[in-house]
């Protein structure tokens, strides 16, 4: 079990870091003519298939009897249909952020509509509970939605679409725990601690804030990816009973 999570931990890190990679050579490249948008689309193509062989990957590792070397020849032949998934993930994305707008021009209606009928005023906190119950739909459901699709289209193929399966695990209340939980832990914590500095007494500040820097996001990518390979897990956990792969 050890020898798997880090294993999976392993690829996941790595696999993320070549998508990063693959972006900011994709913001490198210059459309200027049409061989540097034949480049750029290519990069766009290429992201889009990596990320659903590394997310692929993952999921499937958690399945297979022999974990990563099992799991990518199935990755690989399926990794285009993560399209699917993202498009679930971008329509969740635009709808939230047709609530947080009209949220934001509607705060001072609401607020007023509150105080008249109950005489709360504590109206930070209120939006405060909102745009964290905004940001969990957002990423949180909507992360949970995608990747459910995703382990679905890897073990069976398009006929997951037409089926309800996938929407009903979306929503397992265990599933959505693990996954707000791995927020909290792997983003919302760690992020309070990206801009955290640290001066040791008796060095020069610029080799140690460096080093200290390097090695700080360094470990807080490795919790985040931590923090989404136990999202994974949870997934491909819930997702093994759904059927036999195609």
């Amino acid at each position: 079990m050890i020898k798997r999570a880090s294993a999976i931990l392993a690829w996941l890190a790595v696999g993320h870091a070549v998508l990063g990679a693959l972006y900011w050579a994709l913001l490198l490249v210059p459309e200027s003519n049409v061989f540097m948008l034949a480049t750029s689309l290519l990069l766009v193509l290429g992201m889009v298939w990596w990320l659903g062989l590394v997310e692929g990957v993952g999921l499937l590792a958690w399945q297979a009897d022999d974990g990563l070397r099992a799991s990518v020849a199935p990755a690989a032949k399926r990794a285009g249909l993560v399209v699917f998934p993202l498009v679930v993930f971008g329509v969740v994305w635009w709808m939230t952020g047709l609530v947080s707008g009209w949220l934001d021009r509607n705060w001072s209606e609401i607020d007023a509509w509150i105080l008249v009928k109950t005489g709360w005023t504590r109206f930070p906190v209120l939006r405060s509970a909102c745009e964290h119950v905004m940001a969990f739909v957002r990423y949180g459901l909507g992360a949970s939605l995608a990747l459910t699709l995703f382990v679905g289209l890897l073990r069976t193929g398009l006929r997951e679409l037409a089926s309800p399966s996938w929407l009903r695990r979306s929503f397992s209340w265990r599933q959505l725990l693990v996954i707000a939980a791995a927020l909290v832990v792997g983003v919302l914590l760690p992020s309070h601690l990206a801009y955290w500095r640290w001066q040791l007494a008796g060095t020069t500040a610029t080799w140690f804030e460096a080093v200290f820097a390097a090695t700080k996001l360094s470990l807080l990518y490795l919790l985040a990816n931590a923090a989404w390979a136990v999202v994974v897990r949870a997934i491909a956990r819930e997702s093994v009973a759904s059927g036999p792969r195609a």
